[in-house]
């Protein structure tokens, strides 16, 4: 049996600055804009419909993101932190955590917030990871 994560629901404030920001920084397109249910959702990812990706939905009115206490909401795995964090810094993104590394597995990665505050880490898995 084979499973896998189809899509992550991110709440935004506006489904516009969200969409460039995933773009942007990261190269994602739109997948699907219109409305499910009655409900606006903008589909973005980095390749089919059928492969993992996010949806957005705007908050309602007076909504706030929800708090992870520090903790992230996404990681994204990357094959270059230093190209995707210069497309963030191109974009008017800066990373609030790192640049950083761990020695033992040698990944590097760094924390940003979308436009909403959701904490994005982005990972650039070491040699470690590498199953070869």
């Amino acid at each position: 049996m084979t499973t896998t994560i189809g899509r992550t629901v991110l709440l935004c404030h506006d489904l516009d600055a969200s969409a460039a920001f995933w773009a942007d920084g990261f190269g994602f397109g739109t997948l699907f804009r219109g409305e499910t249910d009655g409900f606006p959702l903008l589909h973005v990812g980095p390749g089919r419909v059928d492969e993992p990706g996010l949806w957005l939905v705007p908050l309602p009115d007076g909504g706030a993101p929800l708090v992870r206490h520090g903790l992230p909401n996404l990681v994204l795995y990357v094959d270059d932190l230093d190209a995707t964090l210069a497309r963030l810094a191109a974009a008017g993104v800066e990373p609030f955590v790192g640049p950083d590394s761990d020695a033992e597995s040698g990944d590097r990665f760094a924390h940003v917030h979308d436009p909403d505050g959701h904490r994005i880490v982005v990972v650039q898995l070491g040699p470690a990871a590498d199953p070869a």
